[in-house]
């Protein structure tokens, strides 16, 4: 009861001086008492007669019968009266345990409590040993017996708690889950619901322990003080409560008793009988070696220990708390200390607990301690080097202050701050005259002739000297580091050498393209002048043509021709000026624009760079206009001074050669393309496409597909033909380089279940018997299927094209095209008695998606019809509802092209006869007839050669269009050229 006091003002009163005082003189009363425990067992048999008066009497016994069995006690053992001494144990309440289970002292006078209840006295094996007790269930892991712990409640079990406190039962059993939870799960009651299987979820050995204190805990809980006695068994739930008790069955006696006469030592000895005495000397030889073995676990549980609480000084309160109340040389205890040291899973500290062998339960706390030993060990490496890093940033700190601080002194340097006072003086004192600064030298003057420009320099030291007096963590350090990573990763003053080849750049293009001639005249031209002036100064290319002509493509062989790095990267649906001129450097994750990304990419400041899909530019927004942001990068006149928005220094990107790619160059803006010299790239005919697919994709879909080496494998021409007209035949070589790829695949299947004969069997029904690895015309249908194109015109030999009805050119984003126009009256002029009367204008009723200049188109050339035809005295149209209708209405149609082809299909209309068969036209008509020039010749005669037309009326104004075309698009064509309306008649309507 002494050590307990001692432990409770300990912890309570650790900070208060009289209830350390109190603790102090508890623990001598404690001291004091440890004689009438020795002598209590030596004289058993004379306390029975007290006890047996103290049990009769529920009460204290009184003192002169005390104090008599005292003397006569102590004087059996040296003869001298100390009579005096048993008032110590009274007053303190120590309780003797007699051999029949009687609690003797402790008591203190009379008790109201009742007869069933066991008094609040003992430790340890003297504690009480009642039979049912209120149980808990322990979330985490369990406790040790001997110990004082504190155990987080929740608020049922701390109320059930309290009250059997308050009634002078403060004892409670606890027994582990055997499924752990958190750390932080509180101790909870069994559920009354179903107490058997709430058995079940629990292991069968738990502990036995005494409340001291319960105290509300902030977060809605409660903590409580324990000592934990002995260990219990769980039998059975013997109330339900609320609150359940259990019933438990107590451990014995844990003692270990080592005989150094015969070497003999053994757990709770008892006295051995006449059988026993000759297995007792068989068995010395074993005794002993055992004894050993618990003395050597007992002495390396002590080691690690004290190595551990060398290793954590966490562990130093616990190692006086065991020194003070533990028994070092009983190893039942010790074990015990040691695994409630460890923080090892649940289910490991369990079987410690559950373990009833002394050498099994050391070699188990030996394991626990030590695997504890290992981790610490670990910490402290872990803190060490923490430790030592910190040290070496203070040390550096320190003597950078020093150094600071000694340069201060001589004279060599003056304080961060010190310095720019004196610089921003310096500069007000020159703003108002009273100091001149011409002896300070400009960034241009102080920074001339250095590789980097001398604005860009001096940015980079003024930032270099923010950066030294900024501290590491604060935001601005950040900022400022990121931005001189981009100014001194900037390639300043790095170039490309040049080649100025102009064999080896023809070889350069022609190696990776076919055709566009254009493209590799006008980059020859570029090497040429390179070649003569030393060097080419940037260039704006723009590259207008269909899809899948290689404008994209074509950029890196540009750079390679010229021997620069090559960049790329697309504007498509770009609505962010940021993109291009850069993010401020206040905002968060800033950084520069592309342009400037670019020169940090390829390192040098000549690169081809290529601005892919310029006519899908955004167009503007909350983000502003990225057009009007190209405006400044693609001028040859500014971009010397290229100004990005992070950087904030003017940049030379007047030596990059910028190629721009687009679709349609009516969707670029005026003012941008404006600072362009555009190409076309007219699309490609059947020749080209058959040398493309022949050079190009034909070999490297075979090298793809792992049929390279293989000879029987192969593309007829006739093949290709096949392939080309009747499922590719728009202006790029796209669809055919998918088409090809396809047959290559279909190809690889074939020649590996030709090899396998379980492969083969995979084969579908269609595709057994088909064998050979030659794609031929006549085997094309077995790879793509049937041709998406039977027919080249929508009106053949078969089908004779009626009045109102003439075959059109057009250009468009994927190139030429050859659309019909129909031209129908719907109902005819009323009869008029009336001849002086003039006929009602026609109605008309266009169908198709026009846009609205071939509207306006439309109207133009029926108003000229009416007016020649008014002039030769007919009007088959005044009055009559007209509708004129361009197939393939799911395409938008639009363009200052079609007005020749639309007034040609409303005279044929109004006289009744068709138009010639094999002749297509282009061309758009004045109100007076004129027949005004067009664009995309090239393309509208591939059109045309495509639907094999044999005769095509053109402009007259474009006749040197048409004569610049190569010799193979105009063979089989016979061009017809007409001024006005009058020659295109001639020609329509001629047999």
């Amino acid at each position: 009861a002494a050590g307990q006091a001692c432990e409770f003002l300990s912890l309570r009163g650790a900070a208060d001086a009289p209830l350390a005082s109190i603790a102090e003189n508890m623990l001598l009363l404690r001291h004091a008492a440890r004689p009438l425990l020795r002598h209590a067992a030596h004289h058993r048999s004379r306390w029975s007669s007290a006890a047996s008066a103290i049990h009769a009497g529920r009460g204290a016994a009184p003192r002169s019968t005390f104090r008599g069995v005292w003397s006569t006690a102590k004087k059996d053992d040296d003869g001298d009266d100390e009579s005096e001494a048993p008032s110590v144990a009274t007053a303190v309440g120590v309780g003797f345990e007699t051999g029949d289970g009687v609690v003797i002292g402790g008591g203190g006078g009379d008790s109201d409590d009742d007869g069933d209840a066991p008094a609040s006295v003992g430790v340890g094996d003297g504690a009480p040993r009642p039979d049912r007790v209120l149980a808990l269930a322990l979330a985490r892991r369990p406790l040790f017996p001997g110990m004082v712990h504190s155990l987080g409640l929740g608020r049922e079990a701390a109320d059930a708690l309290q009250a059997e406190r308050d009634a002078g039962r403060p004892y409670v059993a606890l027994f582990l889950r055997k499924k752990t939870a958190d750390d932080d799960a509180a101790a909870e009651l069994f559920s009354p619901a179903d107490l058997d299987e709430a058995l079940e979820d629990v292991h069968g050995v738990g502990a036995f322990a005494q409340v001291h204190n319960i105290a509300d805990a902030p977060e809605g809980g409660a903590q409580a003080l324990l000592l934990v006695h002995r260990r219990v068994d769980a039998a059975t739930v013997v109330d339900a409560g609320p609150p359940p008790r259990l019933g438990v069955s107590h451990w014995p006696r844990e003692a270990w008793v080592d005989e150094d006469e015969n070497g003999e030592g053994r757990a709770n000895p008892r006295p051995p009988t006449r059988s026993g005495k000759a297995r007792k000397r068989r068995a010395v030889k074993d005794e002993a070696s055992r004894g050993d073995l618990v003395r050597a676990l007992s002495n390396e549980i002590v080691a690690a220990i004290r190595e551990l609480v060398q290793l954590n000084p966490l562990y130093r309160e616990h190692m006086q708390y065991f020194t003070q109340r533990v028994d070092i040389a009983d190893p039942f205890k010790l074990a015990d200390f040691a695994a409630s040291l460890a923080t090892a899973p649940g289910e490991d500290l369990q079987a410690a607990l559950e373990e009833r062998d002394v050498v099994a339960r050391l070699r188990r706390s030996l394991e626990l301690v030590s695997r504890e030993r290992e981790l610490s060990k670990l910490q402290q490496e872990i803190s060490q080097q923490v430790e030592t890093k910190l040290s070496s940033q203070q040390r550096t700190f320190l003597l950078n202050e020093q150094l600071k601080t000694i340069k201060k002194e001589l004279g060599v340097e003056t304080d961060d701050k010190e310095a720019l006072v004196k610089k921003y003086r310096t500069r007000v004192d020159a703003l108002e005259g009273t100091t001149t600064a011409d002896d300070e030298e400009t960034a241009e003057q102080k920074w001339a002739g250095g590789v980097i420009p001398a604005i860009a320099r001096a940015a980079i030291e003024e930032e270099l000297t923010k950066l030294a007096a900024l501290e590491k963590n604060s935001a601005e350090f950040n900022v400022t580091r990121n931005y001189l990573d981009w100014l001194t990763a900037m390639p300043w003053g790095a170039v490309s050498g040049e080649v100025f080849d102009v064999a080896k750049a023809k070889a350069a293009l022609d190696d990776v393209h076919y055709g566009m001639d254009d493209v590799k005249e006008r980059i020859l031209e570029l090497v040429a002048v390179g070649s003569l002036v030393g060097g080419v100064r940037g260039k704006i290319l723009c590259l207008v043509g269909p899809p899948g002509t290689g404008k994209t493509s074509i950029g890196s062989s540009i750079a390679s021709a010229l021997g620069r790095e090559f960049y790329r990267f697309s504007v498509g649906g770009l609505g962010d000026v940021a993109e291009i001129k850069g993010h401020r450097r206040t905002y968060v994750g800033a950084m520069p624009g592309k342009p400037i990304q670019c020169l940090k990419a390829t390192k040098r400041f000549n690169p081809v760079v290529l601005i892919d899909e310029v006519d899908k530019l955004g167009r503007g927004g909350t983000a502003g206009d990225p057009a009007s942001a190209l405006l400044e990068l693609l001028d040859p006149s500014q971009n010397s001074s290229f100004l990005d928005h992070y950087l904030d220094v003017p940049v030379d990107l007047s030596r990059c050669l910028f190629v721009c790619t687009a679709n349609d160059a009516s969707l670029i803006p005026g003012p941008l393309i404006d600072r362009m010299e555009v190409v076309r790239l007219a699309g490609y005919d059947l020749e080209d496409k058959l040398a493309i697919a022949r050079e190009h994709l034909v070999p490297r879909a075979l090298e793809e597909a792992g049929l390279a080496d293989d000879a029987g494998v192969k593309f007829t021409d006739d093949a290709l033909a096949a392939l080309i007209k009747g499922h590719a035949r728009e202006a790029g070589v796209r669809t055919l380089q998918k088409l090809v790829e396809k047959i290559s695949r279909k190809l690889a299947l074939r020649v590996v279940r030709s090899g396998d004969e379980t492969a083969a069997a995979t084969a579908p029904e269609a595709e057994r018997g088909r064998e050979g690895s030659v794609v031929s015309a006549e085997t094309l249908a077995d790879f793509v299927g049937k041709p998406r194109f039977s027919k080249d015109r929508l009106y053949d030999d078969e089908l004779p094209v009626p009045p109102g009805v003439v075959m059109g050119l057009a250009w468009t984003s994927m190139g030429g095209a050859a659309l019909y126009v129909e031209a129908t009256k719907l109902s005819a002029p009323p009869a008029s008695d009336d001849e002086t009367k003039p006929a009602a204008p026609p109605r008309l009723s266009t169908t198709g998606q026009l846009g609205g200049v071939m509207e306006e188109s439309t109207r133009v050339a029926l108003n000229h019809v009416r007016a020649r035809e008014a002039a030769a005295g007919a009007s088959g149209l005044d009055g009559a509802e007209l509708h004129v209708h361009v197939p393939d209405g799911a395409t938008p149609k639009d363009g200052p092209s079609a007005g020749v082809t639309v007034a040609t299909a409303l005279l044929s209309l109004a006289r009744g006869d068709p138009v010639r068969q094999d002749l297509a036209m282009t061309g758009e008509l004045s109100l007076t007839g004129r027949v005004l020039p067009v664009g995309g010749i090239k393309e509208k005669v591939i059109a045309a050669k495509r639907a094999g037309v044999a005769h095509v009326l053109l402009p007259d104004d474009n006749r040197s269009d048409y004569e610049e075309l190569p010799e193979y698009l105009k063979k089989d064509i016979e061009a017809h050229f007409a001024a006005t309306f009058e020659d295109v008649v001639a020609l329509a309507f001629s047999s």
